[in-house]
């Protein structure tokens, strides 16, 4: 699947909580940690979802971390929908499928901008090869900013197939 299971950083754990597509099993907050405005937002969200969250020790979290810096926060949730290939193809509420294609990207750092790119471009849709490629990790979901929360993606065998889908549907295909 796509992964996204353990979710690290201030903002990507916010936008797991607003975006509400997945169950959210506990959160983790450093007991160090100074209040600010994110911390108490994460804080507020949780209790309206009725997520644990637990005060541990700083040490803790970095050592269950598996992103370089979480930031003093680790959420626990289900795996990110795969979306059909299908239905991103489809248009949804007039607006035609804008896509991306991630071919090659091995690098979870390059995959989580990319997202936070995707998002922030309007795409309805991204495309991700099984194999050979980065999957959805902490270090994707904290880079992403919690784009991961927003993005439909879906995994597929492999992407000449699914460029030729677009094709027969109509939309337009630019390699970059």
């Amino acid at each position: 699947g796509l992964g996204g299971e353990q979710v690290e950083g201030r903002q990507a754990v916010r936008e797991l909580l607003i975006a509400g597509r997945r169950k959210t099993r506990e959160i983790w907050i450093a007991n160090d940690i100074d209040a600010n405005d994110v911390i108490d937002d994460i804080r507020e969200l949780a209790e309206a979802v009725r997520v644990t969250v637990t005060d541990v020790p700083r040490k803790h979290i970095e050592n269950t971390a598996r992103s370089e810096a979480p930031q003093g926060i680790i959420a626990f949730a289900a795996p990110l929908p795969e979306i059909g290939i299908e239905e991103l193809l489809e248009s949804r509420n007039g607006v035609q499928p804008f896509l991306v294609a991630v071919d090659g990207v091995t690098d979870t750092g390059n995959l989580g901008a990319l997202l936070r790119c995707c998002d922030g471009a309007g795409v309805t849709g991204v495309i991700l090869p099984k194999h050979r490629a980065v999957h959805v990790t902490p270090t994707v979901a904290k880079t992403s900013a919690g784009a991961i929360e927003h993005v439909p993606m879906t995994l597929v065998p492999g992407l000449p197939v699914a460029i030729t889908q677009m094709r027969d549907k109509g939309i337009w295909v630019v390699g970059l």
